[in-house]
């Protein structure tokens, strides 16, 4: 547990992605069921066969891909073609709701968030996952109150390792890029914090995941959340 007086923030907001940087979601969803729905509504919504070929697997690729072609037109105002993205992140964000019951927190996830917010700094989270996939998370885990800002792939905002998110929560809270840290755990949220001008740390407890974060240009990673609070000073114990 993170002992309170311990903690030493030197920055004014920490971002958070969430999957595999403090909940495991990604082992207990069905993306395969995902794709296969996700695909037929934007096939039906006339989305060009070329994407398909491009990203026969995934669901966030595919996603990204779609709205990538639409940002001409795409307006954040209800407008039919935002209501067809709407729709396809709705559909993922049904497969990652009934996965979360069983997402478990990594090492130290929630007592980090907790003590942050304890020392009077701001917590948010930016993640490719939907906004009510991690308030349902951080309700499960009792840490809602220790999160002030969550931007998700329902802004409909360009998924990292585009800096949109970042920059979108950091304005939302005030802050300046050089008070404002990210930790993630993949070279694109690397290279999103990159662009945005923030710090970042790493998570990864994988040599191989360690490995492609050291590729990327992370220069501080860390095993878990714990492990990032204890060499931080955040905790007396690792």
């Amino acid at each position: 547990m993170l002992q309170e007086g311990k903690l030493r923030v030197a920055v004014s907001l920490w971002l958070f992605d969430f999957d595999n940087t403090l909940a495991r979601l990604e082992p207990v969803v069905d993306w395969a069921a995902s794709r296969r729905e996700l695909e037929a509504m934007l096939r039906n919504a006339g989305a060009p066969e070329p994407l398909f070929q491009k990203f026969p697997r995934g669901n966030l690729v595919l996603y990204e891909a779609y709205r990538s072609h639409l940002t001409a037109v795409v307006r954040r105002d209800g407008g039919q073609r935002a209501a067809i993205l709407v729709e396809a992140s709705a559909i993922i964000e049904k497969y990652e709701l009934r996965g979360i019951a069983k997402a478990a927190p990594l090492a130290g996830a929630p007592d980090i968030l907790h003590a942050i917010t304890r020392a009077g700094s701001t917590v948010g989270i930016v993640t490719s996952n939907s906004s009510r996939t991690v308030r349902s998370w951080l309700e499960k885990t009792a840490a809602e109150q220790s999160v002030q800002i969550i931007v998700g792939r329902d802004s409909l905002l360009p998924l990292k390792p585009a800096p949109d998110m970042i920059v979108e929560a950091r304005k939302t809270a005030g802050v300046p890029s050089h008070a404002t840290t990210y930790v993630g755990d993949t070279p694109g949220d690397c290279a999103a914090a990159r662009a945005a001008g923030v710090t970042f740390y790493g998570i990864a407890s994988a040599p191989s995941a360690r490995d492609a974060l050291c590729e990327a240009g992370a220069s501080e990673i860390f095993a878990s959340p714990a492990a990032l609070a204890h060499q931080k000073n955040f905790s007396s114990s690792p």
